[in-house]
Parts: structure tokens; C-alpha cells; sequence
């Protein structure tokens, strides 16, 4: 892991770098990676020492992010999804 106190440029060239990194959310730090790098993935899961089928939380601004992640054959109340987004608020989607 990298150093502390990070700007976001710093923060975007670890994580193209396939660094995982460590961030400020509203009650704790996370820690997150590439979720396209797997090699990040794996080293994440190893860090939270969790095993891979317990899955992982995916972050992001617009939902077009996430699409790759998401079974578009099961219904989600999108209405009250994008009501609330981007905002303090957990979507499990299938």
C-alpha cells in the first residue's frame, strides 16, 4: 500500500498501477482497487483476508459504471435507485 496523505492524481496513478489504495468514506476508510485488475482484486481480498465468494463492494458516481457488474434480466426499482444516487445510500443489485 501506498504513502498517506494522497491527492487524487497520486490516488488514480496507484490504482492504474494496480495498487490498492485506502479512502475516506462518511464513517470509516475503505479500501478499493481496479475492480478490472485482477491482480488487485486478489491482493484486496487478501489484505481483508476474505475469500473471493463473499464478493466485494463496488463504488461509483453514475450507474452506467456499474452496468458490467449487473444482471440486466432481473428488475431493480431503478426509479428509487437513481432518486437517491450518488448519495449515502447501499444498492445490492443482483
Amino acid at each position: 500500500m501506498a504513502k498517506a496523505g494522497l491527492n487524487i492524481p497520486e490516488a488514480v496513478l496507484l490504482l492504474r498501477q494496480g495498487e490498492v489504495i485506502a479512502y475516506p468514506t462518511e464513517a470509516v476508510y475503505g479500501l478499493g482497487c481496479d475492480p478490472l485488475n485482477y491482480d488487485a482484486v486478489k491482493q484486496l481480498l487478501e489484505i481483508k483476508s476474505r475469500p473471493e465468494s463473499a464478493g466485494l463492494i463496488l463504488i461509483a458516481d453514475d450507474f452506467s459504471r456499474l452496468r458490467a457488474w449487473t444482471d440486466e434480466q432481473v428488475p431493480i426499482q431503478r426509479e428509487q435507485v437513481f432518486e437517491s444516487w450518488p448519495g449515502p445510500v447501499t444498492w445490492l443489485f443482483p
